[in-house]
């Protein structure tokens, strides 16, 4: 019986070194995700900011119509 515990306790050592090895080699692909993902959202942000300045230019543009519009 301790022969068999003995065994048990090598088997969940081992797996337990190699749910910790798989996890940090998860933990390193999410890393190296995340640092190729940081450049793009930089980009999408840039857009979305370029699209806004577009947009507030737009309706400035639209003002002095209105403007000339309400005097009449």
């Amino acid at each position: 019986m301790v022969h068999s515990s003995n065994g048990e306790i090598e088997r969940l050592q081992k797996l337990r070194t190699q749910l910790k090895n798989t996890i940090m080699v998860i933990e390193a692909e999410q890393e190296t995700l995340e640092e190729e993902i940081r450049p793009i959202r930089q980009k999408v942000a840039i857009l979305e900011l370029k699209k806004s300045v577009r947009r507030r230019r737009d309706e400035l543009a639209g003002l002095p119509i209105k403007k000339r519009e309400t005097r009449r």
